[in-house]
């Protein structure tokens, strides 16, 4: 049964609220330099299952007009703990409609019987590091909302295509009978990594080999702009006269040209990363930009890179959402973030 106070209801969306949904994640801009839009087009409830195992998109419909309000995202992935595939949940897409006063307590409560009635194990949700509001409102500690506890900081590395490099190494797609090495490789590297989401396909994925051909480090370079999008809403002062003077600078240099405002950004996503260690890991970031498809590509790290540095990069943090308020916090190391799936 939906929640329900006098003005609003609280309850799961369906597609057909899709659309809708759609329109008010774009209400919502994260400040900086570089305002930014998350979005997900056409049809966010749509977007939502496309990468996870099963999802649950609550809304705050407005009693007397019917009319979406607010919305709260839950995404269930198997991903690894301990060394063990676990349901593991991640909270994102909170947001409000910039008229409205919604009860955020009565979305979390039915999110969290969401969580519990599919066997979920944790939960984690990430906030922006600029967004101070955010991080101040859903960290104090109170009886009726779950504890936000921080576990890791994620940042999003931002790199040109077309990276020179020399190496020793090489860096090509992974051949059909390459994959049972390629899949003891991934078992290896990631069984230590927390967080880290179950593989079912190794196509596309790409390989950096040595030359007696052992994989030394592995990724999948993607795109999802056709459900998931990012946009530019506006440029600070500062940044629109670095647009205007250095785009063509930046062109000539084969460097990430400054995309328009109100324009989605065409890029990829370079994910499942991992490696033997970090100079394979920039080696593998130098030879991957060569295969990418726009200008930029992204790639997102709990850990900071220290031999190879991207020429933009955001900050973000990632707690974990204990709703029994017990969770030992100090097994929880060695996080693995995957960005494409944020």
């Amino acid at each position: 049964m939906p929640f329900q106070n006098k003005k609003y209801k609280y309850e799961l969306a369906n597609d057909s609220d899709g659309k809708e949904i759609s329109k008010l994640l774009e209400q919502t801009a994260f400040n900086g330099d570089i305002s930014l839009i998350y979005a997900r087009r056409t049809n966010a409830v749509l977007s939502v299952n496309k990468d996870c195992l099963k999802s649950a998109v609550v809304v705050g419909k407005e009693v007397e007009t019917g009319m979406i309000k607010g919305v709260g995202i839950c995404q269930i992935f198997k991903m690894l703990f301990n060394g063990k595939y676990e349901n593991i949940a991640y909270l994102g897409g909170f947001r409000i409609d910039k008229n409205s006063v919604l009860n955020i307590v009565e979305a979390y409560k039915i999110l969290e019987n969401f969580i519990r009635e599919n066997n979920v194990k944790y939960t984690f949700t990430t906030i922006l590091e600029d967004n101070l509001y955010a991080q101040k409102m859903l960290t104090k500690k109170r009886k009726v909302m779950p504890y936000y506890i921080k576990i890791a900081d994620f940042t999003v590395n931002i790199f040109p295509k077309n990276l020179e490099y020399k190496s020793e190494y090489i860096c090509e797609k992974i051949n059909e009978q390459e994959k049972s090495k390629l899949k003891d490789f991934i078992d290896f590297y990631s069984k230590n990594k927390n967080f880290f989401p179950e593989i079912t396909d190794l196509d596309n994925f790409y390989v950096l080999k040595d030359k007696e051909n052992n994989i030394q480090a592995c990724g999948l370079l993607w795109e999802q702009t056709d459900y998931k999008q990012l946009i530019i809403k506006k440029y600070s002062l500062k940044y629109k006269i670095l647009k205007t003077i250095f785009n063509p600078v930046l062109k000539f240099f084969s460097y990430p040209k400054f995309p328009n405002e109100r324009e989605v950004i065409k890029y990829q996503t370079l994910s499942y990363v991992l490696y033997r260690d970090e100079n394979v890991l920039a080696d593998f970031i130098r030879q991957i930009s060569n295969c990418a498809c726009y200008d930029f590509f992204v790639y997102g790290s709990t850990q900071e890179l220290k031999e190879i540095k991207p020429p933009i990069k955001y900050k973000s943090f990632v707690y974990l959402v204990d709703w029994d308020k017990n969770i030992d916090v100090d097994k929880f190391n060695n996080i693995y973030m995957e960005c494409a799936l944020l």
